[in-house]
């Protein structure tokens, strides 16, 4: 059977095109950036990473210099066939092997700023497969590190720009959590202010379910709690104050009313420095903190030990005894005085203590 022209024509075309084709699906993904001409200057050493899965094996390239930051290249293969599929470039990786076997060490995620390996290997998106994380260099807050985040598929991996920026832009990798199907994340400024957020995951990729915004720095020095999601469509919003103070506070007073257990508290952050009360609910909640602002202050009475303040049209009094042991509290409201009971239990300080306070901060 004599062949066409047309028919050759193809043939030949085909035997041009099966060579790029494979060459094509067998030249791995190359993501990240590092200044490829000096790498090829240095000495650099090649590890394998620990064993982390059943079809896929890891290699780090990197450069021999005693340095915490070095670049160095990731590499992702199949054991089957010994494909390359991914290659991971930076100049910023770190080396942390372990000592009995001289492997690179995987699977390593110690948060919020522990260790964290150059390889994550587990199912971030909770379908069944496992995903890959791969070091990129250091560019979540702090300088600390950052990663390329491929879902596990039918067909092997597939990078995920949703997973890679919660791995770019929070504190290092973000925290999944199988029981509850959720990620987070957590991000700072200084000392006082953070940020956490939570998300759900649909359709294999996370979406925002909550976030949530702590500062330190409000009134009394306690944190404020601000957190926003979504409901029936819109971005709402609530606030509150927590009762989470620091190691060097100093309680004053404190003990708690009958019958709810709120707990009053009276204390202060050093010596000379203000007083401050709060209300406290068994859910670490502050209902009320005095003093706000300026001019508000405290009245009190060493004779006839008790403490008193005035916020709106309200009058708080603590009412304690000779010995500055509270006995009772009273509200007064236009001159209608509820009179508030002690639950029976511990005391912790006096009366006595705040009026020394009082006196140290003038």
């Amino acid at each position: 059977m004599s062949v066409s022209i047309i028919q050759r024509l193809c043939l030949f075309t085909m035997t041009l095109l099966v060579p790029l084709l494979v060459s094509a699906v067998s030249a791995p993904q190359i993501y990240g950036e590092m200044d490829a001409d000096r790498f090829q200057e240095i000495t650099r050493s090649t590890y394998n990473l620990q064993d982390f899965a059943e079809h896929y094996r890891a290699t780090l390239e990197i450069s021999a210099e005693d340095e915490v930051f070095r670049p160095g290249i990731i590499r992702i293969y199949n054991k089957q066939d010994g494909a390359e599929l991914l290659q991971v470039r930076s100049d910023e990786l770190v080396l942390n092997t372990d000592p009995k076997t001289g492997k690179v060490k995987a699977n390593v995620h110690e948060l919020p700023y522990g260790e964290q390996s150059v390889l994550i290997y587990d199912d971030f998106n909770f379908d069944g497969i496992k995903d890959l994380a791969l070091m990129d260099g250091q560019f979540s807050c702090y300088h600390g590190p950052s990663y390329q985040v491929f879902l596990g598929t039918a067909e092997g991996f597939r990078r995920s720009e949703a997973f890679t920026e919660l791995a770019q832009n929070y504190c290092g990798f973000f925290d999944y959590n199988a029981q509850t199907r959720r990620v987070s994340t957590m991000a700072k400024s200084g000392c006082c202010s953070h940020w956490f957020t939570t998300y759900r995951i649909d359709s294999g990729e996370p979406v925002i379910e909550v976030e949530t915004a702590i500062d330190a720095s409000g009134v009394a020095g306690l944190p404020r709690e601000t957190r926003w999601r979504e409901a029936d469509g819109k971005r709402v919003s609530t606030t509150r104050t927590l009762w989470d103070p620091a190691e060097e506070i100093q309680t004053l007073l404190a003990f708690r009313l009958a019958p709810s257990g709120k707990r009053i508290i009276l204390f202060r952050w050093g010596d000379h420095s203000p007083v401050y009360y709060v209300a406290v609910d068994n859910n670490n909640e502050v209902g009320l903190v005095y003093p706000e602002a300026e001019p508000q202050a405290f009245d009190y009475d060493g004779v006839r030990q008790v403490l008193s303040f005035v916020r709106g049209d309200t009058t708080y009094r603590i009412v304690g005894d000779k010995r500055g042991k509270p006995n009772n509290m009273e509200v007064v409201i236009r001159g209608k005085t509820t009179e508030l009971k002690l639950l029976a239990g511990p005391i912790e300080g006096s009366l006595k203590q705040v009026g020394q306070a009082l006196q140290d901060a003038r």
